[in-house]
């Protein structure tokens, strides 16, 4: 599940991150926030999905789910991803001020796909959405996620120690 620790890694399976959890490389941060994001995806595909076959209360609902697990996402990231990016960057000004304008076009992104998906399948206006907003929706969550997958998730991959960190 996104935001727990690892028990592997020194903590406690069921505690969850804080902004008080010591920063540290996870080695399997980016494939559990891959499977988030492919989870996220599959949440607005059902919704969209259940929208199509007319199940507008079942398509609110996984707009919802996909709503909450995008905001799940974000709060991992928020946590464990960029400090630990910042850190390693501390002494790269410039990395460090790329790794935040990628950041916050990832944000940007995230907040415009909300915006987008926060009214398709509310109960005042049953029935399917213009499909151009289920299609722009579609795209800006593409986007950001492809975005964060090849930009800033490789910056993660500069946080991995490496020898001379570990004497």
């Amino acid at each position: 599940m996104v935001g727990k620790a690892d028990a592997g890694a020194g903590g406690d399976a069921d505690a969850p991150f804080t902004w008080s959890t010591p920063l540290r490389h996870d080695p399997g941060l980016i494939d559990e926030l891959r499977r988030a994001n492919r989870e996220l995806v599959m949440s607005y595909s059902v919704a969209l999905h259940a929208g199509r076959r007319g199940s507008f209360e079942a398509a609110a609902l996984a707009i919802t789910r996909c709503v909450r697990q995008l905001h799940d996402v974000q709060r991992t990231e928020a946590l464990r991803l960029y400090p630990t990016i910042a850190r390693r960057l501390v002494d790269d000004p410039d990395g460090a001020a790329v790794v935040a304008s990628l950041r916050r076009d990832a944000n940007a992104l995230a907040r415009h796909f909300m915006r987008l998906v926060e009214g398709l399948f509310s109960r005042a206006r049953p029935g399917m959405p213009p499909e151009a907003l289920v299609d722009e929706a579609r795209g800006v969550l593409q986007r950001y996620l492809d975005e964060k997958e090849s930009r800033l998730y490789r910056f993660y991959a500069l946080t991995a120690p490496v020898d001379s960190d570990a004497a």
